[in-house]
């Protein structure tokens, strides 16, 4: 099911991809004010916040004044988006009367447009005692899109909520009343792309964090004849702003690592291949690590056992994971308690699961294993057996060199380290991946290496956090 932050990246996503987004608040509006008056009201207020969700109002407030009702509006806060302006001034000049004061108490139905999916934490004031008085009128209430706090316990409890596209999880009718889902235009294409949106999810250091907070990875990768791939996965995943990488590799390449990378701390992983040993144990037991594995260990038997009874014992300890190249053949009989995500190339998954990789297969695959897949090509496929995205758009034709999928490895792991979950972190890690290599040959032409590209991701992070 959608939730809530898919409603917010979808908005962006929507403007990057020039969506009307106009035409989509006047379908919201128009819904609402069609909901409303199924109920045959006599005296309307719609209470409005400053932002879009706020606009969704003014045009239900507009389309019932000039359906012939008494229409009354209440700016909670000065209009401030754009569309929101422009939708409180078109109420106006239809002869919606704005109140500059709160009273409930000659109206027999309210429509709440205060707050829309922007909302992080409980409403403030004067949010929070309008949501009193709302609930205590005992009037008939429609809510745009979410009730005004969801999903806070401070929130309104409508009659009636018509929400946007999609329902979104938490949504039911104890929190939200009847629910009339509005299709208000968005087109499926881009509601099933990877975009500038899914951006939005990352969080930056708090002012209070200290060392530990931001995110601990746990890499095991590697053996006496892969030593890059190792590299890759670290360096991609310090350059999510964790605040850790632990690097599990053989001894046997301890010194060419250590000898070209200093930002992560090496630890003993066995002695050609990887081992599970006491040291992995302890920390999947006692740090929220995320474990990315996989990268230049091998495919001897040995090594898949190794892979199989590492995985288990992360997921037993409810630590996520990140699984992909060699260790992937190891994995394909796992349930991941949706604690995981797969990153197989097309070869890959026919390997795993003896299908070719066409959504639907890759989507029961998903549900099946109770894991995020991400199917890299030229277009990746990302599914989490309900959700699917795809990025057909943000990447480059020369990423097919070694080791970028290494390094989107290391973009996952790093990410849901930040807490971000699987399904978010394989869309924004595709996303991310994608654009540093668009960037690699902006800069460099087909010439470059794979570390460059790592060296270009917080150009995009920058970037695109910024926007």
């Amino acid at each position: 099911m959608y939730d809530i932050d898919d409603a917010r990246i979808l908005d962006k996503n929507a403007e990057f991809f020039n969506i009307n987004m106009e035409s989509l608040m006047e379908n919201a509006g128009k819904s609402v004010a069609s909901e409303a008056i199924s109920f045959k009201p006599t005296k309307i207020l719609v209470i409005c916040g400053s932002g879009n969700n706020g606009g969704d109002g003014y045009v239900a407030a507009r389309e019932l004044k000039m359906n012939g009702f008494e229409v009354h509006g209440y700016p909670v806060s000065p209009p401030a988006s754009e569309l929101c302006i422009k939708k409180y001034n078109e109420a106006l000049q239809k002869g919606v009367i704005m109140d500059d004061k709160l009273s409930l108490d000659e109206y027999d139905m309210i429509i709440d447009a205060m707050l829309g999916i922007g909302l992080n934490n409980e409403p403030r004031e004067p949010f929070r005692s309008i949501i009193q008085k709302v609930n205590e009128s005992g009037k008939r209430v429609i809510s745009v899109d979410v009730p005004s706090g969801f999903p806070t316990k401070v929130r309104i409890k409508p009659t009636l909520t018509v929400t946007m596209q999609f329902i979104k999880k938490g949504m039911d009718e104890n929190c939200c009343g009847k629910i009339v889902v509005a299709n208000v235009g968005f087109p499926l294409e881009v509601i099933e792309s990877v975009g500038p949106g899914e951006m939005i999810l990352y969080r930056m250091n708090g002012k209070e964090s200290h060392k530990g907070m931001n995110g601990l990875v746990m890499v095991v990768a590697g053996s006496i004849h892969y030593f890059g791939a190792p590299l890759y996965v670290s360096k991609a995943a310090g350059r999510m702003g964790v605040d850790l990488v632990y690097l599990f590799s053989p001894k046997s390449i301890h010194s060419i690592l250590g000898a070209n990378f200093n930002d992560m701390i090496l630890r003993n992983g066995g002695n050609e291949y990887i081992e599970l040993t006491h040291e992995m144990k302890d920390m999947m037991k006692e740090k929220d690590v995320v474990l990315a594995i996989g990268p230049g260990i091998s495919t001897n038997e040995d090594v898949l056992k190794t892979v199989r009874e590492i995985v288990n014992f992360a997921i037993e300890n409810k630590r996520k994971v990140v699984v992909d190249a060699d260790a992937l053949l190891a994995v394909k009989n796992i349930n991941f308690k949706n604690l995981g995500v797969l990153t197989p190339h097309r070869g890959e998954f026919r390997e795993m699961f003896g299908e070719d990789p066409i959504e639907e297969v890759i989507k029961n695959y998903s549900m099946k294993l109770n894991v995020t897949i991400l199917v890299k090509g030229s277009t990746d496929i990302i599914t989490d057996g309900e959700r699917l995205k795809r990025n057909a758009i943000f990447h480059h034709p020369s990423m097919t060199r070694g080791g970028t999928g290494d390094v989107l490895t290391g973009v996952i792991a790093g990410l849901m380290a930040r807490g971000i979950d699987p399904y978010h972190a394989a869309c924004m890690g595709s996303f991310i991946v994608g654009n540093s290599g668009i960037e690699a040959f902006e800069k460099h032409s087909n010439f470059y290496y794979t570390s460059e590209m790592i060296d270009l991701i917080p150009d995009v992070m920058k970037k695109y956090i910024k926007n």
